[in-house]
């Protein structure tokens, strides 16, 4: 008897012990439900303060979502035109740049005979003087009174 006694006593205390741990629990739940109906008065004070201008913030949005919709179906359009300009820019880039390198590989030529050029230059003038003066004394009596 003196076991069941202690057993019992075992038991009853786990059970006490159980229960103010139920007490604990049910207890610290009040905090959260006070927490919760705070929660909700605030609530309901934002949405007197923003209530009136969240419908012309959605209606804004709505707007503004429609305008960006627009412009991004643009995008792709605008992308192909720029690429075109870039391409079309860069061809004729390249065909100066081949131009420039023409011209510039006669004149490097030049510049490395030195003075055999400029004697060249000098005769060449010379030369022209005299393709000049023939062209007029070739020229017929009848050519020259139409062109004076």
């Amino acid at each position: 008897m003196k076991s069941m006694n202690s057993e019992i006593k075992k038991v009853f205390t786990r059970v006490k012990a159980a229960q103010a741990q139920l007490q604990g629990m049910i207890q610290g739940q009040d905090w959260i439900e006070e927490a919760r109906k705070y929660a909700k008065r605030q609530g309901k004070e934002v949405k007197k303060l923003f209530g009136p201008d969240v419908e012309k913030m959605k209606s804004f949005l709505e707007k503004e979502r429609k305008e960006l919709g627009r412009f991004q179906k643009q995008i792709p359009g605008e992308v192909k035109k720029l690429k075109k300009f870039v391409n079309a820019q860069k061809k004729e880039f390249e065909k100066l740049l081949g131009q420039v390198r023409k011209m510039s590989a006669p004149a490097k030529a030049k510049r490395k005979t030195g003075s055999a050029a400029v004697k060249g230059k000098k005769s060449s003038g010379a030369a022209k003087k005299k393709s000049s003066a023939q062209k007029t004394a070739s020229m017929s009596s009848s050519e020259m009174s139409t062109s004076v």
